[in-house]
């Protein structure tokens, strides 16, 4: 029986997590000193002897890379892991795919389960809520690559791939100001992540370099689907000073907010102009076709692979950050 005891044995014992039995038998991370005697200890007394064969096999890297997101059901991270696929798939790697459903604590057990799969390398977008990367050590310790893409922990030494969201947001609210509008309302989310309040930032730094006035009533949160922009343009046009043009932190909202201009008798972009975020393809479906915020995903996608490889290739774990920048792609809807 002592020679099948395994490291998660020792961890029910203890009812500790199996990571931090790992950390002090190897005597790797951040483990106290009182615990890792206690975890070597019981580990001593339930006879248990590390598999050097299965060790060995851990530490030989395989082809395999692993895409981490917040939700595979918005455009753009749906559409960042196809092209993630099949640009890995042309220098021969596979790529396993990894939903945190916007959860740090589901997240976590993402990146620990990766050891075991003995990934060569990660790309990641981590949840509204990652403000750390601290549950990324464990990826350090092993000496396995990790890049953050869109979305990176406002605490981070680890290469990242970001869009400047900032820009995004100003020169959407200065092209409908360009078209006339002047009472911009701006629907968000509420996620409080870096990339949103850059969102932010730009929509009230337009208004304010253009002299037109910001109000709290203008901006709306909350939700992140069609149904979302449905709901907050009928708040919006409710209001005493209705918006004549309406930023929206997704396409998918924005298609919302066009949904419901349209069946309730005002005129795009007559009446009030629409702009979104990602290039959505369902943006050309509506009528008239949703303006947006083009985000770039190939450059992406290329960007966080080249800094991944480059990592994986020289066997060292190094700090780049890459800025893409975004541009207006003119449609029906201002």
């Amino acid at each position: 029986m002592k020679g099948s005891i395994t490291i998660k044995d020792v961890a029910r014992e203890l009812g500790i997590h199996h990571v931090t039995v790992s950390r002090a038998l190897r005597d790797t991370g951040a483990v106290k000193q009182e615990t890792r005697d206690l975890i070597k200890k019981k580990a001593s007394e339930l006879g248990y002897k590390p598999n050097r064969l299965a060790q060995d096999f851990r530490n030989k890297r395989s082809n395999v890379l692993a895409v981490v997101v917040p939700d595979l059901r918005p455009y753009f991270f749906a559409k960042f892991v196809s092209d993630f696929m099949e640009i890995a798939k042309e220098v021969g790697y596979s790529v396993m795919i990894f939903q945190s459903g916007e959860k740090p604590g589901i997240e976590k057990d993402i990146i620990d389960s990766l050891i075991g799969y003995r990934v060569a390398g990660v790309v990641a977008s981590v949840t509204q809520d990652t403000v750390h990367e601290s549950h990324f050590d464990i990826l350090k310790e092993e000496n396995i690559p990790y890049v953050f893409f869109d979305r990176a922990p406002e605490q981070t030494e680890a290469s990242q791939v970001l869009v400047n969201n900032f820009k995004g947001a100003y020169d959407a609210v200065t092209a409908m100001i360009q078209s006339g509008k002047k009472r911009i309302a701006y629907i968000s989310t509420h996620y409080k992540h870096q990339i949103f309040r850059d969102r932010l930032a730009g929509y009230k730094q337009a208004l304010k370099d253009n002299n037109l006035p910001f109000s709290d009533k203008m901006v709306v949160e909350g939700g992140f689907f069609m149904k979302d922009g449905f709901h907050h343009a009928k708040k919006l046009m409710e209001l005493k000073e209705k918006p004549d043009g309406i930023l929206a932190v997704r396409d998918e909202i924005g298609i919302g907010v066009i949904k419901y201009l349209k069946k309730n008798g005002f005129r795009v972009p007559d009446d009030v102009a629409v702009i979104g975020f990602d290039n959505d393809p369902m943006g050309i479906a509506c009528e008239p076709e949703l303006t947006t915020v083009q985000q770039s995903i190939p450059s992406m996608v290329m960007g966080s692979f080249e800094l991944l490889l480059t990592q994986i290739r020289s066997s060292t774990l190094s700090f780049e950050k890459k800025i893409i920048e975004p541009k207006i792609i003119f449609r029906g809807s201002v």
